[in-house]
């Protein structure tokens, strides 16, 4: 029988080394191309078109409307070199204020306009704005809502929890009552049926004797002029917008003495958190140019709404400290701020004190 030749396996043999480099040079090209592919997907989802829906109801005058709502969407647009296309819905076309609480969750809208309070009903504490309780003033407000502030992370928190993520919260200011009836001290609003334009407000309003109406923005005019109600309490801009002031005779600014009007803009989590990196980026970098904006013209509109309502014609008040009107109304809701103090959460009732 003939030998059977073997070749030895040599570890330093030439064959063996050769093959090793061999092997080296086509896995590292591999790893290269997986890696070129990679970045070429990632380069490419994060400059394909992506459209984003943003929703208001209310006035278009508004500022949160036609400054907010269209500096937020250029901005993006513009940082996102016009990878972010937008379907804009104003004027309740879309999305209706009572219903906003559950359409930015559910993803009906992807972003949207909304009364903190409206969701009173899945977020309890969001009701300390429209109360005696929050006693910040426009200013402080201003402050203690800018992303990143303690206050407004706690209200981010608790939206988080409904599949939301807040992108802006400001104050309004204020809220007014706009009447057909002489309105200034809280015996002169006892038995009259008025629009609350929250469960907290109507709260406040039960408590000095109202009969509390909660509607949306949307169908006050209307109402008013049927008779349907006597008054109504609302977004001092949002009212001048929708021209309360053709059926009504009084104004009486609230001057903070049942809280503040706390809105914002709302995003579903969700969407928010599958966009890529750049256009979340974006959101947020133009969600700051934007309320920085709106914060300026909100604070000039309601001076001059104030004024201008004046020579429209309209009795005109506003609550100021120091003086027997503000006496009357804070004694008559003195037990409803008690009731309040225990009803929230203490670190909560603290922010309002300190403005944090």
């Amino acid at each position: 029988m003939g030998k059977v030749h073997t070749r030895q396996c040599n570890l330093t043999s030439g064959w063996f080394l050769e093959l090793c480099r061999r092997s080296g040079i086509a896995l590292r090209y591999g790893a290269l191309s997986l890696a070129l592919a990679v970045s070429a997907v990632a380069n490419a989802s994060a400059q394909e078109k992506i459209t984003l829906s943003l929703a208001t109801w209310g006035a278009s005058s508004h500022p949160q409307v036609k400054v907010y709502a269209h500096v937020f969407m250029d901005e993006v647009k513009k940082r996102t070199n016009g990878q972010v296309e937008w379907k804009f819905f104003p004027d309740d076309t879309l999305v209706k204020q009572a219903f906003v609480p559950s359409a930015v969750p559910g993803g009906q809208v992807d972003i949207s306009l909304t009364t903190l309070d409206s969701w009173a009903g899945r977020i309890p504490q969001v009701s300390i704005a429209a109360s005696p309780l929050w006693t910040l003033t426009m200013e402080d407000s201003q402050k203690a809502l800018a992303p990143g502030q303690p206050l407004f992370v706690y209200f981010d928190k608790l939206m988080a929890k409904q599949n939301t993520k807040l992108l802006a919260l400001f104050d309004i200011g204020a809220p007014a009552f706009f009447c057909k009836f002489a309105c200034l001290l809280p015996e002169s609003m006892k038995g009259h049926t008025m629009r609350g334009y929250s469960k907290g407000a109507s709260e406040s309003m039960k408590a000095v004797g109202i009969a509390p109406v909660t509607m949306g923005v949307a169908d006050v005019y209307s109402a008013l002029q049927r008779g349907a109600i006597d008054g109504a309490l609302g977004g001092l801009q949002g009212a001048y917008g929708l021209k309360h002031f053709e059926v009504t005779d009084h104004v009486l600014g609230s001057g903070g003495m049942l809280g503040a009007l706390v809105n914002g803009f709302l995003m579903n989590k969700s969407r928010f958190e599958k966009l890529p990196a750049n256009v979340q980026k974006a959101l947020l970098e133009a969600n700051v140019v934007a309320s920085e904006a709106n914060n300026k013209e909100l604070d000039r509109s309601y001076k001059a709404y104030l004024a201008d309502l004046k020579a429209k014609g309209l009795t005109v008040n506003v609550l100021t400290p120091g003086t027997p009107e503000w006496k009357a109304w804070s004694d008559a809701l003195k037990e409803h701020r008690e009731d309040l103090t225990k009803k929230f959460p203490p670190e909560l009732v603290a922010m309002m004190k300190s403005g944090s």
